[in-house]
């Protein structure tokens, strides 16, 4: 729906402000974007109202946290006024940084009637469509398993997100196709990421890839016993995952109760633990557990131990 009038709110500002480039090109406006608060509504009332010198278009924003964020109402007659008798040449976007709004207040009510009220969250379809839509305009490829792992790498902000589109795109300046492996290198990776690819081959039998993770560890000056520890905590994630999901549990709802960044996280965890059940990750747990009672106990070789499991020898 095309209108003169936006509100755009959500808790994430680099998803509003990529709204708001998004509405700016739809509509065809080259000139610079002029900034307000809603405090000053005279002002804001004055600049619609005009039309320009050099550019009759105008692409005002209007910061209305001082609005929202008051339990105090404030007169808005000037503006309920202007978007009865406005300029169509002047385009109002008006913005809150929060998801929590009072759609009782005047002003909310105003845009809802006379345009178009959207809040914006980081949710599956939007992350995909923006990726597809900036890596498309740029004149790259990228298909959807090596979208979903640039995002399970990343959080969820826009800025971040473009930053290493940004990157790769650099990157791959000649063929313009984006890999999963050129992902994996070019992305910052933490010891998060090796546990979780770790465990994740592990469980889908890639036994080569997982033993060649483990020596990294290994030679990155990690113990057994340390090693031991963050597969466990990668395994006891799953199991959370998997029970959440057994109970009913959206990927968004399971996003939220366990504070990932990203929901694509959720959708990887839960593609490696989809053939085994909660028993058989609490059997892991257990192999796990025994394993490092053998080492601190001296009954047994733990690295050698460790790499049975690895392997799936001792299983």
């Amino acid at each position: 729906m095309k209108s003169n009038f936006y509100l755009y709110y959500g808790d994430d500002i680099s998803l509003i402000n990529n709204e708001i480039g998004k509405l700016k090109n739809k509509i065809g406006i080259s000139g610079d974007i002029i900034y307000y608060d809603i405090e000053n509504i005279s002002d804001i009332v004055v600049e619609s109202s005009t039309i320009g010198m050099f550019n009759p278009y105008k692409f005002i924003v209007i910061d209305t946290s001082s609005y929202f964020s008051s339990k105090k109402d404030m007169d808005i007659s000037s503006l309920t006024n202007y978007f009865d008798n406005y300029n169509v040449n002047s385009y109002l976007i008006f913005t809150y940084g929060s998801s929590s709004i009072d759609s009782r207040r005047k002003l909310f009510k105003l845009i809802s009637d006379k345009g178009v009220v959207k809040k914006l969250e980081a949710n599956n379809e939007y992350l995909n469509d923006f990726i597809s839509t900036y890596i498309k305009d740029n004149g790259y490829s990228m298909d959807m398993n090596s979208m979903s792992y640039l995002l399970s790498r990343c959080d969820n902000n826009i800025d971040n997100i473009r930053n290493e589109l940004d990157k790769l795109m650099l990157y791959k300046l000649n063929d313009k196709v984006i890999t999963r492996d050129d992902i994996s290198l070019l992305t910052i990776e933490d010891i998060n990421d090796t546990v979780f690819e770790l465990v994740s081959s592990i469980l889908k039998n890639n036994n080569e890839k997982a033993m060649k993770l483990y020596y990294n560890f290994i030679n990155n000056g990690m113990d057994v016993s340390q090693i031991i520890a963050v597969i466990s905590n990668q395994i006891r994630l799953l199991f959370q995952v998997k029970r959440l999901y057994n109970s009913g549990k959206s990927n968004d709802e399971i996003a939220k109760i366990l504070e990932f960044k990203s929901v694509y996280r959720v959708k990887y965890l839960l593609s490696d633990c989809y053939y085994y059940s909660e028993g058989d990750l609490l059997k892991y747990l257990s192999k796990l557990a025994d394993i490092d009672k053998a080492i601190k106990t001296g009954n047994g070789d733990g690295k050698l131990l460790l790499e049975l499991f690895i392997a799936k020898k001792d299983m």
